[in-house]
């Protein structure tokens, strides 16, 4: 028998090392060719949102899933299967390597993302009422603000809240269908203050009035989009009068 010990550091490593599979490095990679490194770009991030400032909507939702699942494998793992439960901290062990493996990961030199949508990864396995709520409130403050880290933010202020709140209405009827365990509600708090903590710069930009916010298309104040015209095209690629 391992232990509760060997357990957690089993659980340590493998969940490390998950977090650490950069997605963004790769699919700049994948898309731009060997000598392309996304962290030169943007936000010098290797997450979705930089991924889809730099390579475009479909590259972003592909890792858009793949970082969300780093957070859910580890969690999954911690909770269902005995190896790695570690009496009940395995979960907050293997959520807090995951964050740390996306945001320092060690095949790219430690330099990797900001760990928004791993965290919310292990957040939807704990508890998918917190990541609903959560989800609600930063996709609604990015809607009307149109900042992704402010909404980013405001989702992990919303989790902490929820992960108190739940543990302590657990403690008073644990039937109740929000409750969470001492380790989840610790990850809930956890894991969402060192996301915070790694939007640092960011929360310095909003203060400052100079954070990037999210582009909309224009096509000219008080004007319509062209239609596109196929043979008004093919005329001017021939040089043709008309």
């Amino acid at each position: 028998m391992l232990g509760v010990i060997g357990s957690l550091i089993i659980t340590a490593i493998i969940a490390y090392l998950w977090g650490s599979l950069p997605a963004g490095y790769w699919m700049g990679k994948l898309l731009r060719g060997r000598d392309f490194d996304i962290r030169a770009y943007g936000s010098h991030k290797t997450g979705a949102t930089n991924v889809h400032r730099t390579l475009g909507t479909v590259p972003a939702v592909v890792v858009f899933l793949l970082d969300i699942s780093k957070g859910v494998g580890p969690a999954l793992l911690a909770t269902h299967v005995a190896l790695f439960q570690g009496d009940g901290w395995g979960i907050l062990v293997a959520g807090l390597c995951s964050l740390l493996g996306h945001c320092f990961p060690i095949f790219i030199g430690f330099k990797g993302g900001r760990g928004v949508l791993t965290g919310a990864g292990g957040i939807l396995v704990i508890s998918p009422f917190t990541f609903l709520i959560s989800a609600i409130t930063a996709f609604s403050t990015i809607g009307i603000s149109r900042y992704v880290s402010l909404g980013s933010l405001v989702g992990c202020v919303t989790a902490i809240v929820c992960g108190m709140l739940f543990y302590i209405l657990g403690l008073a009827n644990p039937t109740i269908f929000v409750h969470i365990t001492l380790g989840q509600m610790l990850y809930l708090v956890v894991v969402p203050a060192l996301v915070i903590l790694f939007h640092a710069d960011n929360i310095g930009r909003l203060v400052h009035g100079t954070e990037r916010k999210i582009e909309r298309k224009k096509t000219g104040e008080g004007q319509r989009k062209p239609l596109y015209n196929p043979l008004k095209t093919v005329i001017r690629r021939l040089h043709l009068p008309g």
